[in-house]
């Protein structure tokens, strides 16, 4: 949204409306491959249609730290 002005843009202009959205079970290597393959900066965890977290491109940094430190061991 470069060249916007934010007092002139509503949320709802600028959110977007697709949503990319998992299950607390589903396995980290298919969330972290749409991730990047879609380039989401984040899903949305769902249970139940209640949200009850938010993966973000953070976290699987994190992931991805805490794998390397184990594996380098």
């Amino acid at each position: 949204l470069v060249g916007i002005d934010p007092n002139k843009v509503t949320v709802e202009e600028a959110m977007s409306t697709s949503v990319y959205s998992v299950n607390p079970e589903t396995p980290l290597d298919e969330v972290v491959s749409e991730m990047s393959l879609h380039k989401y900066g984040s899903a949305v965890v769902m249970s139940n249609e209640k949200v009850v977290g938010i993966f973000t491109t953070v976290d699987v940094c994190h992931a991805l730290s805490e794998l390397l430190k184990t594996r380098l061991k």
